[in-house]
């Protein structure tokens, strides 16, 4: 119970995750790329989300921008996220 309460609170008090599910809903090929990540299973999921934050990192992406990605590494973070960006469809 703690981990969903946890999940709840980070996805509502992480500004920049609440602007990427935003930018989502506005924009079809980010909205199409996170379906695709957050379709997978955990372990094919964790693989493309490491290799895309490694990408960003290198490239100097904004800090918020990699916490905010690396949230849909917790599998409820994942599951909850698709909902909503399902839902909006």
């Amino acid at each position: 119970m703690d981990d969903i309460r946890n999940t709840d609170r980070y996805l509502v008090d992480n500004e920049t995750f609440i602007d990427l599910m935003r930018i989502a809903q506005e924009n079809i090929d980010i909205k199409e790329r996170l379906i695709v990540i957050l379709k997978l299973d955990r372990f094919n999921r964790h693989s493309i989300l490491n290799t895309w934050l490694r990408d960003l990192k290198l490239q100097g992406a904004p800090k918020g921008l990699i916490e905010a990605l690396s949230a849909f590494l917790d599998d409820g973070i994942a599951e909850k996220a698709l909902e909503v960006i399902k839902s909006k469809a």
